[in-house]
């Protein structure tokens, strides 16, 4: 049948662009040794789990599609193709690589392995030195690798929906890399390896564990204005802007001084400041409402059957409440 179906699709031994988008075919058909002269397979949404020893034919394939489908591994045959520019691997079951899958993929300029199953990147990525555009979004990384920092060309990281909580020193070698997405990982603290990088122009780490932003990062634009990425932060930007300004500068501090000589309002904001009962830090309105049990002062007028008494108080950020006791719980409106 897949046989039949290739024949269909590819009109002569000379044809260029094969495409057989779900088509349910389990294995890729082994009439594809004679296309010597294709550059697009297109595989997309069948059942194929393996790739077969005829795809060393394919010389000149410059774009092979196998998203959708069952492989669980990026397989070694993909080595046999050295003018691949690109590939995409996104919906599979992926959760290893052949170790020889990338040597030959020296041309590879895009690499799309969304929605898979891969809990690390292998050292061998290095081997990709034409790489442009990695997505890894949907997978179950825990970290990224030094040796993707050894990259040359590559201007886009994709690796949203993760569990990475920490980037590598070494990014701050990626002297090309523009757009970087670390959105809905496990981050806590800012990476402030990514305030050396120059180039940088988009920056996504939205739905991460990060309040506050370091003092570093006024390196990249003049405080308290955007800086020149897209944060996309779990606290408004004000809140950072002023939680930055109360736990990270002194009022002699120039950085201080500049800030309030700009924007004058500013003291009135800082007026109405509050500190986090459990790690002691200043917040202003966004932090979390709650409500600890507390003996009652000597000055209150109180039954003296009474032990204990609720008092309002306020709790910086979700990574503090975890660390609460067991007497303060969060106050929810109704």
């Amino acid at each position: 049948m897949s046989e039949r179906l290739l024949l269909r699709a590819m009109k002569g031994e000379k044809a260029t662009t094969v495409v057989l988008r779900g088509k349910n075919l389990t294995k890729v058909p082994t009439l594809v040794r004679k296309l010597y002269h294709l550059k697009t397979l297109d595989l997309m949404s069948n059942q194929i789990s393996k790739l077969c020893p005829e795809l060393i034919s394919l010389t000149q394939l410059k774009k092979l599609n196998l998203g959708n489908n069952k492989l669980e591994e990026v397989p070694e045959e993909l080595m046999y193709l050295k003018n691949l520019e690109i590939l995409h691997l996104f919906k599979n079951l992926i959760k290893s690589f052949s170790p020889k899958s990338f040597d030959g993929l020296e041309n590879l300029n895009i690499l799309n392995m969304n929605h898979n199953m891969l809990k690390e990147i292998p050292p061998e990525i290095n081997r990709l030195q034409n790489l442009r555009n990695l997505s890894l979004n949907n997978n179950q990384l825990t970290g990224i690798p030094k040796e993707l920092c050894t990259l040359p060309y590559l201007s886009e990281l994709h690796l949203n929906y993760n569990q990475i909580v920490s980037i590598p020193e070494e990014f701050q070698t990626m002297k090309n890399l523009e757009k970087l997405s670390l959105a809905r990982n496990l981050i806590e603290v800012f990476p402030v390896v990514l305030c050396s990088m120059s180039n940088l122009k988009i920056l996504d780490i939205a739905g991460n564990l990060i309040q506050l932003l370091p003092r570093k990062v006024s390196t990249l634009a003049p405080f308290p204005s955007p800086p020149i990425y897209i944060v996309k932060p779990l606290l408004y930007y004000s809140e950072i802007a002023a939680r930055f300004i109360m736990n990270e500068l002194s009022e002699d501090d120039p950085l201080y001084q500049q800030t309030v000589a700009r924007f004058p309002k500013i003291l009135e904001i800082l007026a109405n400041d509050k500190e986090c009962m459990l790690c002691g830090k200043y917040i202003l309105s966004s932090g979390i409402a709650g409500v600890i049990f507390m003996p009652p002062m000597k000055n209150w007028k109180t039954s003296t059957d009474i032990k204990e008494l609720p008092h309002e108080t306020v709790i910086c950020s979700q990574s503090c409440f975890k660390e609460r006791t067991p007497d303060i719980f969060q106050l929810r409106k109704t």
